[in-house]
């Protein structure tokens, strides 16, 4: 995986607290090994990051042509949130958003025509709050100081490899971290819920890490892809750059 610094990348430098060598002892040696490759020892504890992805989307695995789209992203790391919001182009002069949100152990997702007309709605069902957390457990390449947090445990699965395991809000989701020789994070997996209706089941969701930079004294994932694990194979279905990556920008929960 190529790693080079990206421009304009900005923080908060009113953040001081620093992560350092002597909070990793307790971790599993994979999980410490790549902190300290990334470089996330002696740099500033993330509260939140910011960042926008230019990507590709498939909404269905029979969908030949990949959908472009722009998205936001916000997350918080105490208490875990997020939100992300995306903008679709399905053809001339239409488009699709759609917005993904997780606060308080509460998850809401929404999926609108032209931002106007609701095609998909799902609040607040178990099923969508599990994967909801997972998701966040799974995004951690972009604030991983968030390993330290009271509310997650480790296990040491092999030399290369590592589970974590989040409780929030009566929740409980795990997901397992697979790194490379070089403590390089290749990809993270785990079993969510694609769908939140009564039959469905947990699927095996991989997120595979294509490319990563130094932004800001710290290696992000910048290049990735999402997939499904369904039983005709993995069907992949967001392929997006992240761009605009900022730590410690937002001095306020927005929401």
């Amino acid at each position: 995986m190529k790693k080079k610094a990206a421009p304009g990348a900005k923080s908060n430098r009113a953040i001081t607290k620093r992560m350092t060598a002597e909070m990793t002892e307790s971790l599993p040696l994979p999980v410490k090994n790549w902190l300290h490759a990334i470089g996330a020892v002696g740099h500033e504890q993330i509260n939140n990051v910011s960042l926008k992805q230019s990507g590709w989307i498939k909404l269905k695995p029979e969908q030949k042509a990949w959908t472009a789209s722009e998205a936001k992203q916000i997350s918080f790391t105490d208490p875990p949130a997020f939100r992300w919001s995306v903008k679709m182009k399905m053809g001339k002069g239409l488009f699709v958003t759609g917005k993904d949100s997780f606060e308080e152990g509460k998850a809401s997702m929404r999926i609108k025509i032209a931002g106007i007309l609701p095609i998909s709605k799902s609040v607040d069902n178990e099923k969508t709050n599990q994967s909801a957390l997972q998701r966040y457990l799974m995004e951690m390449a972009w604030y991983p100081s968030a390993v330290f947090s009271p509310l997650l445990s480790w296990e040491r699965v092999d030399a290369h490899t590592a589970k974590a395991t989040i409780t929030y809000r009566e929740l409980t989701g795990s997901a397992t971290y697979f790194f490379n020789e070089q403590s390089e994070l290749l990809r993270v997996e785990a079993w969510r819920y694609k769908d939140s209706g009564k039959d469905a089941l947990p699927l095996l969701c991989i997120g595979t890490v294509i490319e990563q930079q130094l932004v800001d004294g710290l290696t992000v994932p910048v290049k990735m892809e999402v997939s499904w694990v369904l039983e005709g194979g993995t069907f992949t279905w967001y392929k997006f750059d992240a761009q605009d990556i900022r730590f410690n920008a937002i001095n306020e929960r927005i929401f």
